[in-house]
């Protein structure tokens, strides 16, 4: 009997039939229903390792208040992490004139209006002061972080008298996971100071799922101290991007508590390798560019046997993303030049041609796209354009076939 599959893929899905036992790799559904009014009632009245933020306006008696927020490639439900935020300051006393929204772009492209309208919602759009972060303007220098990574943040930060973040915790191919800390660094850093921090993604450490001797992360937490990052709502999510919890409070202590969650449902623990992978980054945005697509090729890697195939599901809309990623793979000819080039000189953009070459090196890779065949090929892989063929020329019954249908937030854990 075949089997239907579906996957994400833009704003829409692709399916595919196949007779063979695949087995899907994703956390548990989701069965409990939450009520979310009475969880975000809670956890902010009861925020982890910090006081209320009605208690720190009254005690502080802050006058400007920043927050930052994250663009377009990270979705967060901002009615769950952002509107009980707001609507605490503006009771508390808070103008609601004397706080700007500072979108973390780190060195993404701006935001457009209609975009912020769409992610934000018309109502705290149009009600607040929001701003757009560029890495190359309006900086102010903070000193120097261990590495020697020199601190130049979005001179908002600076002014503010209370700096918050809200965001979301899922699995990060560098810095262990996204959330909390990472809103600052690299979100509204500036160009060299993202350039240098990135830099350390070579380093063994820094990697999905890990924190403990990750140097990516340990620069992110000495960041956000010393711009004294002081309050987060995050929400949790699971493999399949679902919401499944929320964490208020202390910039560091809320955040902890939130990546113990998601280790919980978002790390799969798999005893062999597979054979074959297909994964899907889990559609728009993940899916936007490859720049973006990359994390769930990542993530493929970790479940498949060195020579074995990984087919990348994801739409591409805007193409690469990127200018130097895409610089760097036009003059590659081979996964290996990259490998090689980046010990040599590391450069933002680049450094996600490497992530992807460092896996086409011992793999074959495959991609399923709206990219024309030319440019999938200048990423190391070949170009599919029939999910139901590639299954029938590539697949049997003696092969072992992972099924990954949100490869940006599902981490495989190898248990020999």
């Amino acid at each position: 009997m075949n089997e239907k599959y579906i996957l994400e893929y833009g704003e829409g899905h692709v399916e595919f039939t196949n007779s063979s036992n695949y087995q899907v790799l994703q956390s548990n559904a989701n069965n409990e229903i939450i009520d979310w009014d009475n969880k975000i009632t809670q956890s902010f009245s009861e925020p982890i390792n910090s006081p209320t933020l009605t208690k720190i306006v009254i005690d502080e008696k802050p006058e400007q208040v920043l927050i930052l927020v994250n663009d377009i490639t990270r979705p967060v439900r901002y009615d769950i992490v952002l509107k009980p935020m707001l609507d605490e300051l503006l009771q508390a006393g808070i103008k609601s004139r004397n706080i700007t929204l500072l979108i973390a772009t780190g060195m993404h492209r701006p935001m457009t209006d209609k975009e912020v309208e769409k992610t934000l919602g018309k109502e705290i759009s149009k009600k607040y002061n929001w701003k757009n972060h560029k890495c190359d303007e309006n900086l102010v220098y903070y000193g120097e972080l261990d590495e020697g990574i020199p601190l130049y943040v979005n001179s908002l930060v600076k002014e503010a008298d209370l700096l918050c973040a809200v965001g979301v915790i899922a699995p990060h191919y560098m810095a262990g996971y996204s959330g909390g800390r990472k809103s600052l660094l690299p979100g509204v850093a500036g160009r060299q100071t993202i350039e240098a921090h990135h830099s350390l993604m070579r380093r063994p450490g820094s990697k999905t799922g890990h924190l403990e001797g990750n140097p990516f992360h340990q620069i992110t937490v000495e960041a956000a101290e010393k711009t004294n990052l002081r309050f987060i709502s995050n929400i949790v999510v699971n493999s399949k991007n679902e919401p499944i919890d929320l964490v208020v409070g202390h910039w560091l202590k809320a955040w902890e508590h939130g990546v113990t969650i998601c280790q919980q449902n978002s790390i799969i623990e798999i005893d062999q390798l597979a054979d074959i992978v297909i994964v899907s980054a889990g559609g728009y945005p993940k899916d936007i560019n490859m720049y973006q697509a990359q994390k769930a090729l990542e993530n493929a890697s970790y479940c498949v046997k060195d020579g074995g195939i990984i087919l990348l599901v994801a739409e591409c809309r805007e193409g690469l993303g990127e200018k130097v990623f895409e610089q760097w793979l036009d003059e590659a000819p081979d996964p290996e030049y990259l490998e090689n080039k980046i010990r040599d000189l590391f450069e933002l953009g680049g450094h996600k041609a490497y992530a992807v070459s460092r896996v086409a090196v011992n793999h074959k890779l495959y991609l399923y796209s709206s990219m024309d065949d030319e440019r999938v090929k200048n990423v190391f892989m070949d170009p599919v354009h029939s999910i139901d063929e590639f299954v029938d020329k590539y697949i049997d019954d003696k092969k072992l076939v992972y099924i990954m249908p949100h490869g940006a937030n599902t981490v495989p854990k190898y248990i020999l």
